[in-house]
């Protein structure tokens, strides 16, 4: 393998943490944003309250699992706590989560947090709890015939639906697992300190309607067990009428807006120092290095995703340092990905959003393009929106 080979391939690597963010973190390429994520304050609070509840909402790529992760470790950190992080889809298809299922979810990692446990108490909680998340058979008998004639029996299978491979049922959470789990979060707590859940995933829901209700039924259930739980969630619960039920539903709220790096000094310099931690020096021109910041907007996922097209670009025409024509390339076939299936309608609202730089959504199509980080919202130095810098109107 020739020396150019062996080094393009190892900085391809370096930046795949855009689809697994805890292999970010293990080959030590996580960078801490001092003042901008929320990692800290969620850690502090559940330390404080470890049965407490938590919601942390942002757009697709703005960093929320990599915040979960870090959250996770250092509540870990905590003598008497002991978080679990927990990916949703790994379970089920999170387009078609209902009531229920994020509570089976949690019975089932306490389940195996606890299935070395010798107490036949735990071992039958565990099995109950196993039943009722995917299913089960039971023979019962039934009565035929009784005396004065001779009596005649039948067995007959009832099958027990699966609560998570199961969803979109008006059913709520099982009473009869809620009681199961409530008594295993007790020994555990007992044995491992207050039981914490972050909870991944749910920030790819369709409709915020969804989350809500979960919130309602599943957070209620699990906090009510005396777990604390943080949960990540869609963009669009933040608009509309859904942010004043959210924040009844939960203790603490959090917003995570992608960073403005165009009016935020301390967030270039944080984008700047990634691409530090994963390139050997010198390997992306300073020109080069400046074009991913600005065309990523911000975005954690779409500044990782485009370092590493513009690598494999650089691989392809047989440079040896990542230059700017390279990123521009990158960027163009990013540009041209993200107006597929734009609309007339929608073209026209991010033609306005470039000519006035304001926005405000209301309507369907607003959220959509939010959700699909076509208009960037920005919180922080001040509220503003902007369409994606990597689309070309």
């Amino acid at each position: 393998m020739s020396n150019r080979l062996k080094l393009f391939r190892e900085r391809m690597a370096a930046f795949e943490g855009a689809a697994d963010p805890s292999a970010a973190i293990e080959s030590g390429y996580y960078v801490h944003a001092p003042g901008k994520l929320l990692v800290d304050e969620i850690s502090a609070r559940i330390a404080l309250r470890p049965s407490s509840s938590h919601l942390l909402l942002g757009g697709i790529g703005s960093g929320k699992t990599t915040q979960l992760l870090v959250a996770c470790k250092q509540i870990n950190e905590i003598e008497d706590i002991h978080a679990i992080y927990v990916d949703v889809s790994q379970y089920t298809d999170i387009s078609k989560i209902d009531s229920g299922v994020l509570t089976a979810i949690a019975g089932l990692e306490l389940a195996n947090l606890m299935k070395d446990s010798e107490d036949g108490n735990v071992k039958q909680y565990i099995i109950e709890i196993r039943n009722l998340a995917y299913g089960y058979t039971r023979t019962q008998t039934k009565i035929i015939s009784k005396p004065p004639k001779n009596p005649n029996f039948e067995y007959i299978q009832v099958k027990h639906d699966p609560i998570i491979k199961n969803p979109l049922k008006e059913s709520g959470v099982n009473l009869e697992l809620f009681n199961t789990i409530s008594k295993l979060a007790k020994i555990s707590t007992e044995k491992y300190g207050n039981i914490v859940f972050l909870i991944d995933g749910l920030d790819r829901l369709y409709d915020a309607k969804t989350l809500i209700k979960l919130l309602h039924t599943d957070a209620k259930s699990i906090s009510s067990a005396g777990v604390g739980i943080v949960l990540v969630g869609p963009l669009t619960a933040n608009y509309k009428d859904y942010r004043d039920i959210v924040n009844e539903q939960l203790d603490y709220f959090y917003y995570q807006p992608f960073f403005d790096i165009e009016n935020d000094p301390e967030s270039y310099d944080f984008f700047e120092k990634i691409i530090q931690t994963r390139s050997s020096e010198d390997f992306i021109e300073e020109s080069a290095i400046k074009s991913l910041i600005y065309y990523s907007g911000g975005i954690l996922r779409d500044f990782i995703s485009l370092t590493q097209a513009s690598i494999e670009e650089t691989y392809l025409s047989g440079e040896d340092k990542v230059q700017e024509q390279q990123v521009l390339k990158a960027v163009d076939s990013k540009g041209r990905n993200q107006l597929i299936g734009i609309s007339d309608n929608e073209l026209t609202i991010m033609r306005q959003v470039v000519k006035t730089q304001s926005f405000i959504p209301r309507t369907y199509e607003d959220l959509q393009l939010l959700v699909r980080r076509v208009i960037l919202e920005y919180r922080y130095p001040k509220l503003r929106h902007a369409v994606h810098p990597a689309i070309q109107l």
